[in-house]
């Protein structure tokens, strides 16, 4: 017997990020979804794992959601189309695209994805065979018939042919998703239009639409429903275990480490839950509650976050740190709109003064903060539920709701019946700063038009930036400006032609550096480089203590540092020369380690914000920030350079700089000089 052989090419899976386990199950009978439990607690018939698509980290549908949901679904197929009504259970699972897109579920069964297209800048619906199946006798818009002939080839995965087309919609588009019937008016299959209707006359040839998802069956949802209230009370079991696991860990950590104790309060559905369970498991002990208003928060969120702290009874344990919303603005002119690969605001804005306030309210200035971490959130998140910032090496971070889901979270939300942030009924996913990269565009349509001055003053701090770069309109429609360098998946979608423009042209960098051997005995190394600006001596001088004694020739216009193993010479210029005593053996690692600490000090101190994090970070006090400006005490400075470490100059601003460095000295084949 011969085996008949496709010769169609499967399509290749894409990575999909697996961060934890599907914790979702979902009875049948009851239509109840149930989060761990393997049997039903009502019928107590087994259970099965609810479909969803990795990440697994599902959630409720907010009013807001409903609401564009049906909009979009009636906007699509017709006024009179109903799939969902605002009563309705229904659940949502985000999942990877190169905007935002989510999965929508009506009891636990798909029902198609909306998606936000970053070229078109609009939702898309796009309904899978349920979904498609559920318009039967309701549609009255983008609907193309086909001829008997035709639906065995189309419910067999073939694309709708322009010979086939019997009659359509008048007002289909091309890239209109499309439902496909046949002579009785049932629905086939779903389609995306690849003509526009109008020309479909003048055509005897060719594809109509492609046929992304044919229906062979009809499909209907049981008339069983459960509300959100019975949900909870039925889930219940389950969210007690999970309670007294977190809080179990809260105790078991507080009594390992024995530091003071806080939260950190971001004004999320994280930290809220977060702040609950501490609270709870820890009744006695002194929290502190901390929120750091960066200066870019939204205006609700911190209403939000003081009058819920009364309604927890934490109104006197809260403590907040603002930074004025000037640092970020003039950090943006300077470098540049932040970026997802380039996110120096979080840096100074955010953990800066944390890092401040944890100093000044804390014996010895440490603490342990409980935080709202989780890791189904992303890959960095989903290492560890302990660790340390190296930004805020006087605190450890502790998540105690590390393996929730955000449907547990919510659950518990509805339960305690805990007031939460009002930006999720605008339907915000996830809530932070409003100017933030790491926003969708999908948020920042929602920013627009619940918040339209804030949106505005974006959009012209991004228009500024590009128009000094001459670069088109796409680097903000596209969001393009959200990147230092675009992720493949974004460039994928692009129009052709549409070139990468320089993310951020920064005041001063280093133009040129080249290493030379002397025949010199005392100093047979050196090296030799530019800055791309003049440079004030007067103020870098302020910060040069820290990698040598420093002396200045007014007159001739230079600075001399001299240290240990190297003699500098800066001048005011911007050109320098960096001149390493004899030494029987000197690594390149060691030159590499003394050209970083004198570039990155005369970067820092040009280029200082303020922040303040290298104060925290240096032991011996040697450090201060005055109007500005980078000063080191030389009497107190042991030039031990961990501060550098906390530099957000250093380590995200001008961080491609190093591999710069490393490449000019790594040119000899030598491995000693």
């Amino acid at each position: 017997m011969v085996q008949n052989i496709s010769t169609k090419r499967k399509k290749k899976k894409k990575n999909v990020p697996i961060l934890g386990p599907n914790t979702l199950f979902f009875c049948d009978n009851c239509v109840l979804p149930i989060i761990k439990a393997r049997s039903c607690p009502i019928c107590e018939g087994q259970t099965k794992l609810f479909p969803l698509t990795p990440p697994y980290d599902a959630r409720p549908a907010m009013k807001a959601d409903i609401v564009q949901i049906r909009k979009l679904i009636s906007d699509n197929f017709g006024d009179d189309v109903e799939i969902i009504t605002e009563e309705d259970v229904v659940i949502l699972n985000h999942v990877g695209s190169e905007d935002f897109m989510d999965e929508i579920f009506l009891q636990n069964y798909s029902i198609g994805v909306r998606r936000f297209d970053i070229v078109t800048n609009r939702w898309i619906i796009k309904l899978s065979k349920n979904g498609l199946s559920l318009l039967n006798g309701k549609f009255s818009k983008r609907w193309v018939k086909v001829g008997d002939g035709a639906v065995d080839y189309i419910k067999n995965g073939a694309s709708i042919l322009i010979p086939g087309v019997i009659d359509a919609d008048p007002d289909i588009k091309i890239g209109d998703y499309i439902v496909v019937i046949n002579n009785n008016d049932e629905v086939i299959a779903g389609g995306i239009a690849r003509i526009n209707e109008s020309d479909r006359k003048n055509m005897e040839k060719g594809i109509y639409a492609k046929n992304y998802k044919p229906v062979t069956e009809k499909f209907s949802l049981k008339k069983t429903k459960l509300s959100w209230e019975e949900i909870v009370k039925w889930n219940q079991s389950e969210l007690q275990k999970i309670e007294k696991e977190s809080a179990d860990f809260i105790i078991k950590i507080t009594s390992d480490l024995q530091l003071p104790v806080s939260v950190s309060y971001s004004g999320g559905k994280d930290s809220l839950v977060t702040l609950k369970l501490v609270m709870d498991a820890l009744p006695n002990e002194d929290i502190k509650v901390i929120f750091a208003n960066t200066g870019i928060e939204f205006p609700e969120t911190i209403d939000y976050v003081k009058e819920s702290s009364k309604f927890l009874n934490v109104e006197d344990k809260l403590i907040i740190e603002s930074v004025s919303s000037d640092l970020f603005w003039e950090a943006f002119s300077r470098f540049g709109p932040p970026g997802r690969d380039f996110r120096y605001c979080c840096k100074f804005a955010k953990l800066a003064p944390i890092q401040k306030l944890i100093e000044q309210n804390f014996p010895e200035g440490k603490c342990v903060s409980f935080i709202g971490q989780r890791r189904y959130e992303s890959f960095q998140r989903s290492v560890t539920n302990i660790w340390q910032n190296q930004y805020i090496p006087n605190q450890i971070n502790v998540s105690p709701i590390q393996n929730w889901t955000a449907f547990m979270i919510w659950l518990y939300i509805f339960w305690k019946d805990l007031p939460y942030n009002p930006l999720y009924d605008y339907g915000y996913e996830r809530i932070g700063c409003w100017a933030c990269p790491s926003s969708n565009l999908a948020q920042m349509q929602i920013l627009e038009e619940h918040h339209p001055s804030l949106h505005n003053q974006l959009f012209e701090a991004v228009k500024t930036w590009r128009e000094d770069r001459n670069l088109p309109e796409e680097y903000w429609s596209y969001g393009l400006w959200r990147f230092k360098s675009l992720p493949k998946k974004i460039k994928d979608i692009l129009p052709p032609n549409l070139e990468e423009g320089k993310h951020s042209d920064k005041e001063m960098t280093l133009t040129s550096l080249q290493l030379e051997e002397s025949g010199c005995i005392t100093r047979p190394i050196t090296v030799i480089g530019a800055f791309s600006n003049n440079v004030q001596l007067e103020k870098v001088n302020e910060a040069l203590p820290m990698i040598g004694e420093v002396k200045t020739n007014q007159q001739m216009n230079y600075t001399r540092i001299t240290g240990k193993d190297y003699s500098i010479i800066l001048y005011g210029d911007g050109t320098f020369k960096i001149s390493f005593k004899e030494k029987e053996t000197r690594t390149k690692k060691e030159v590499v380690e003394a050209v970083n600490a004198f570039v990155y000090t005369i970067l820092r101190s040009i280029d200082c914000i303020g922040c303040g994090l290298c104060v925290g970070k240096c032991k011996e006090k040697a450090i201060r920030i005055d109007r500005g400006k980078l000063e080191v005490n030389k009497q107190l400075c042991n030039q031990c350079k961990q501060c550098f470490d906390v530099c957000p100059i250093v380590t995200v601003v001008n961080k491609e700089i190093k591999k710069t460095i490393r490449e000019a000295i790594w040119l000899k084949k030598q491995e000693n000089y």
